[in-house]
């Protein structure tokens, strides 16, 4: 029982450890996750690693210490081990201090030294059972049967995700959405069930003792996660090709290794290999298994409803389905007896049924359809499923899958030095008439969320009557699914390298180099991308100084601007102003409980989203209503947009990760420009992007820019008698700032082409002014615009910033 405890802490915190590390490694990782502190978890643990590494190592050398005492070499080595490691933390706490680099990853892979450790330490105290060496025909027809009952348990399990969101589709939608589902688990599980059949015919070829058919089966496992590891987990977060390879392999082996032995009297070696997964108390007897089963299956639940308000695209959630998988099968093998009926070939038979079924499913009616689409979207296990054995995206340009991925999350190790952008000549004296400049980029505020796009919003009035006075860009867009390359997009003022970041930065922020110019005071809300994209400036005035980036809000900003607006007198500097309030940023809701801050009805709207928008509103009509008073007003350009919007539920998904859909791409931008402009045109039915803003700027305070490539953005109005600018008719690329995914908009913007080359996938959108579009079929013609467009523009980003891979 020491053992398992001991392995229990040690596998914790090791494996805690390797995982931080490996974050570490990743550019965007490092750079969006940890270093702003979106979770709070990850701070502490980094801040306190050495304290708790101490913390461990006691507990674990508590429950060691009969073995200690006896002398047991192995185990002295271990804690003389722990020992020399936790002295180092002390003197040299490498967590708060990791960069993306290889050195994170050597770090990763020594961290998985412990847990596979203390796991060998304890093989040669597992004994095998009575009936160990049973692997006889009657095996068959138990294995299929306990892989049967874990099909059965993981449909239950996840069942009670997806039944909430179905049945308000009708109970004929809820039971062909259950019957597919236990369908599918159960043509999985006869995958499982082939799979053992070989492991235990290959180990009574090779010997009849357990020990073989267990070590077959822990490589089998091995492979297995590192395959779900690599496509699952590593691939969406930018870690392929070699290194990624490695990492997933070393991972695997770790956790098959951790799973299992156990110190307890074990069965055949299969039963051996997934024993870590069922605890003693639940190998008593058949009812105490069973009752683990039932615990399990709620804690999956409850960790995938939790995961569901803020994933990385399901890899929370799948990771959770994977789990379910793994400890069903353990715990059916624990509920079974060894021995049971012989069969015959029926399991096999049973087997090609199941396939010929799922064949036959896969060409079901309208309804049933619909009802196996919304059910995979609330049920992790089925998307997994779904996901694994989709085909894979068509590809009209031969080898752009590596072209991107070339190209796309650039490592620091990479040498790209910067170049110098230049959108106008900055000579001469500031312009004559420089109004003060408030640009609010509500992080994941969705364009559908705001009353002057969508009339069905009535919480948002002080929006709309600032709306009024203002111009509203009817289709705006982001150019980067994300807020690592959107913010530094707007400061560029078009399409950068997918590099997090190019150092220096200074030469290509042409907005930082124009305020300079101008003379502006900068009242900024300073975060871990302006740090490294602004360069310093005796100007600049940070706001926020004391908060930490995940703590922006509006509200508070807002006030503190309040606080300064005396300094703003007539005839002193003009001042920009700058913030990225993070009120609606999924990762904040989440951590505030995902549940709306009043007790107001929002209807269709997602609650918890919709009231932290009326509290910002609120905040902001009284910041507007306060530049009124004091003559501000008409004095200043004020900009309210968003770098993205938000997936709030569209077919199951929460937040923006890596992916591009229409309700992420699809901002507002409102624009009040000061009175001294009056008479400038714009054109708000043509497409505008958040890189339109600096261009903008540059062209209102009278230099033309000069667009140094076509995915730069242009000004969005023109002074005097001039037409409004002319519009785009080339397709526009959009990104995502985290992965390998990439968009074309056609036509007009009127239409949406998207390729996933994390996941293989396309995907086609009307933008038909909803929040989340319309899916409609991926044409043939789409499909060739939208990657030669993708390869056009990837092509240009290298050369105009001189990147050679």
């Amino acid at each position: 029982m020491r053992i398992v405890w001991t392995r229990a802490i040690a596998s914790v915190f090791w494996f805690a450890t390797a995982a931080y590390c490996l974050l570490s490694a990743i550019p965007f990782a490092s750079e969006q996750f940890l270093k702003p502190g979106l979770v709070p978890a990850l701070v502490t643990f980094a801040g306190r690693h050495a304290w708790i590494s101490l913390a461990a190592l006691a507990a674990c050398a508590a429950a060691l210490a009969p073995w200690l005492q006896s002398g047991h070499r192995g185990a002295r080595a271990f804690v003389a081990a722990w020992a020399l490691t936790g002295v180092a933390l002390f003197l040299a706490p490498p967590l708060a201090l990791l960069e993306p680099s290889s050195f994170a990853l050597v770090l990763a892979l020594l961290a998985l030294i412990p847990p596979v450790w203390i796991s060998l330490m304890d093989l040669p105290r597992v004994r095998a059972g009575p009936h160990a060496n049973a692997a006889g025909a009657d095996a068959v027809s138990r294995d299929f049967a306990v892989c049967a009952i874990a099909a059965l348990a993981v449909t239950l399990t996840h069942a009670l995700s997806a039944v909430p969101f179905v049945f308000p589709l009708g109970m004929r939608s809820t039971g062909l959405g259950a019957l597919r589902s236990l369908l599918l688990h159960l043509v999985v599980f006869s995958g499982v069930f082939a799979a053992i059949c070989v492991i235990r015919g290959t180990a009574r070829l090779i010997s009849s003792r357990a020990v073989v058919e267990a070590w077959l089966a822990r490589c089998v496992l091995a492979v297995a996660l590192a395959l779900f590891l690599s496509r699952v987990v590593l691939r969406p977060v930018g870690l392929v090709g070699v290194r990624g390879a490695l990492m997933a392999a070393a991972f695997g082996a770790a956790l098959a290794a951790a799973i299992g032995p156990r110190a307890t009297r074990a069965g055949p070696g299969i039963d051996q290999a997934l024993s870590g997964l069922v605890p003693r108390w639940a190998t008593r007897s058949r009812a105490a298994a069973i009752g683990w089963l039932v615990v399990a299956g709620i804690a999956v639940w409850l960790v995938e409803r939790q995961a569901a308000q803020s994933d990385w695209n399901f890899v929370v959630a799948k990771s959770a389905a994977m789990v379910s998988w793994l400890i069903a099968l353990a715990a059916a093998l624990r509920i079974l007896p060894i021995r049971t009926p012989r069969a015959g070939v029926v399991p096999f038979a049973l087997c090609f049924v199941l396939l010929v079924l799922n064949a036959a499913a896969t060409r079901m009616g309208d309804t049933a359809a619909q009802a196996a689409e919304a059910w995979k979207g609330h049920d992790p296990s089925i998307r997994l499923i779904t996901d694994a054995l989709a085909q894979p995206a068509s590809v009209s340009d031969t080898g752009l899958v590596d072209f991107l991925e070339l190209h796309t999350n650039i490592p620091r190790s990479a040498p790209v030095a910067p170049v110098t952008i230049d959108l106008a000549a900055l000579d001469g004296t500031p312009a004559a008439v420089r109004p003060h400049v408030f640009v609010f980029v509500v992080d994941s505020l969705r364009r559908d969320y705001v009353s002057a796009y969508n009339p069905r919003v009535t919480f948002t009035p002080a929006l709309e009557r600032f709306a009024r006075e203002s111009t509203v860009f009817e289709r705006a867009f982001t150019r980067y699914g994300a807020t690592g390359l959107s913010v530094p997009s707007l400061w560029v003022g078009g399409l950068v390298l997918h590099k997090q970041y190019v150092t220096p930065f200074a030469p290509m922020n042409t907005l930082a180099r124009l305020l300079e110019h101008e003379q502006y005071a900068q009242w900024i809300s300073m975060d871990n991308i302006l740090d490294v994209i602004l360069p310093p400036s005796a100007r600049r005035s940070p706001l926020d100084a004391d908060v930490q980036v995940a703590d922006f809000r509006l509200c508070r900003t807002l006030a503190e601007i309040r606080g300064r607006l005396d300094l703003l007198k007539a005839g002193g500097p003009p001042t920009f102003v700058y913030s990225l309030p993070q009120d609606v940023h999924i990762a904040a809701i989440t951590r505030e409980g995902a549940a709306p801050v009043d007790g107001a009805s929002y209807g269709a709207f997602y609650a918890p989203y919709a009231s932290r928008v009326r509290r910002l509103d609120a905040c902001f009509g009284e910041f507007i209503d306060d530049l009124k008073s004091r003559g501000l007003f008409e004095h200043s350009l004020i900009v309210v947009t968003s770098d993205h919007g938000d997936s709030l539920g569209e077919q199951g998904r929460m937040g923006h990760a890596y992916t591009i859909f229409p309700e992420i791409l699809q901002v507002p931008l409102i624009v009040h420009l000061p009175s001294g402009w009056a008479g400038v045109r714009a054109d708000t039915a043509a497409p505008a992007f958040t890189t339109d803003f600096t261009p903008t700027l540059y062209a209102l305070l009278g230099h033309e820019p000069q667009s140094p490539a076509a995915f730069f953005g242009r000004p969005l109005f023109r002074k005097g008698g001039d037409q409004a600018p002319p519009r785009l008719t080339d397709p526009q690329v959009v990104a995502s700032s985290y992965g390998s995914v990439y968009g074309t908009l056609l036509d007009d913007a009127r239409r949406l082409y998207v390729f996933d080359g994390i996941a293989l996938r396309e995907y086609a959108y009307e933008l038909d002014g909803t929040g989340a579009g319309r899916s409609t079929p991926v044409a043939d013609e789409d499909r060739v615009r939208g990657q030669r467009a993708i390869r056009e523009a990837v092509e240009g980003i290298a050369r105009l910033y001189r990147y050679r891979q």
